[in-house]
């Protein structure tokens, strides 16, 4: 009876790998192409949203291509779950609808055991993508956003977009409109200018304005029309200070040029910028985590000491004898008794 047994046992074993096998390159022929859509139509999310920092810059192919490869990594804790929800049930669908679960079934086989080489698939793909995320991902976030930078320099003139501030040379400006042929003229201009002590001291604000340039000059000229600079005076003293805080002119006509010599030689690969918690890995997130709390245990013990020394609280019971306070027993007052449920 036993040696009866024997084929039947093996026979039934050798179909189980082929069932894997067939159940796993089913699902790898629909995970591949599922994957490459997603994230293509995701990465031309990406590229809709990013359009104001590309276009019109006249970058060349390869600078685009680099900001395609370097955003693919970030889509994929979006594109990969995705992928394997999409592919399970498009496999396990067909499955139940050409009755090849039944098929299973009748042959011993149970739905538990002919998923089982997919979790085992699955784990590991978990794995590896713990390890992309770890690895890959933080190196691509870096890029990606030092190109965004990096690209943002090229041609600054066209940086202007209305109704936010932008970075332009030494002054950050804010437009509410652009209009013209070439969008040269500006409605409701604010500009500050930047200085080297931190603070915003100057601020001139312009009915409209106008950009002029010339493509073989690295000088901009903007020139604001009915408008008011303001100017806070750096006084020595205090008394000073609150009798003349700041100084305002109103102008009629405003010239304003603006050097673009630093910017307009941009290096599109540099790497300035690396602060932020999606360009570190675990290891560094710990770091980060720990240096955060200290920082804010530290912050709380002087803000503690600070209130303590203002409020006097340490110095209330030197001169009191706390044995000698008569205590209450009961409360006199009856606060509930005063209202009702």
């Amino acid at each position: 009876m036993v040696f009866w047994l024997i084929p039947l046992r093996f026979e039934k074993t050798k179909r189980v790998k082929i069932l894997d096998k067939y159940i796993i390159t089913s699902f790898l022929k629909t995970f591949f192409p599922l994957f490459i859509i997603i994230m293509f139509i995701l990465l031309l999310q990406t590229i809709w949203l990013f359009i104001s920092e590309l276009a019109g810059k006249d970058l060349d192919f390869s600078v685009i291509m680099k900001f395609l490869v370097y955003a693919m990594p970030r889509l994929f804790p979006m594109v990969l779950p995705l992928t394997v929800l999409l592919s399970s049930i498009m496999i396990f669908g067909s499955f139940a609808e050409n009755y090849e679960f039944a098929a299973m079934k009748s042959s011993g086989i149970s739905l538990q055991r002919a998923m089982r080489t997919l979790a085992i698939f699955v784990f590991f793909l978990g794995i590896g993508s713990f390890i992309f995320a770890n690895t890959i991902m933080p190196m691509a976030e870096k890029r990606f956003i030092n190109l965004r930078k990096n690209i943002v320099k090229v041609k600054p003139a066209l940086v202007i977009t209305a109704n936010q501030f932008n970075d332009l040379g030494d002054i950050n400006i804010k437009v509410s409109e652009k209009y013209g042929d070439n969008d040269q003229y500006l409605r409701d201009v604010i500009i500050h200018k930047k200085a080297t002590r931190p603070g915003n001291f100057t601020v001139i604000k312009a009915v409209t304005g106008e950009l002029k340039g010339n493509e073989d000059s690295d000088l901009v000229t903007l020139i604001l029309n009915d408008g008011n600079h303001y100017e806070e005076v750096q006084q020595t003293s205090y008394k000073k200070r609150k009798k003349l805080p700041f100084t305002k002119t109103y102008f009629k006509k405003y010239i304003l040029n603006i050097d673009l010599s630093e910017l307009g030689d941009v290096d599109i690969d540099a790497q300035q910028h690396s602060k932020g918690y999606n360009m570190l890995d675990v290891s560094e997130l710990k770091a980060e985590i720990d240096t955060i709390s200290s920082i804010v245990n530290t912050d709380l013990e002087k803000m503690r000491n600070q209130l303590a020394a203002r409020i006097g609280f340490d110095e209330l019971n030197k001169n009191v004898k706390i044995d000698t306070l008569q205590t209450t027993v009961n409360d006199t007052l009856q606060i509930i008794d005063y209202f009702d449920t």
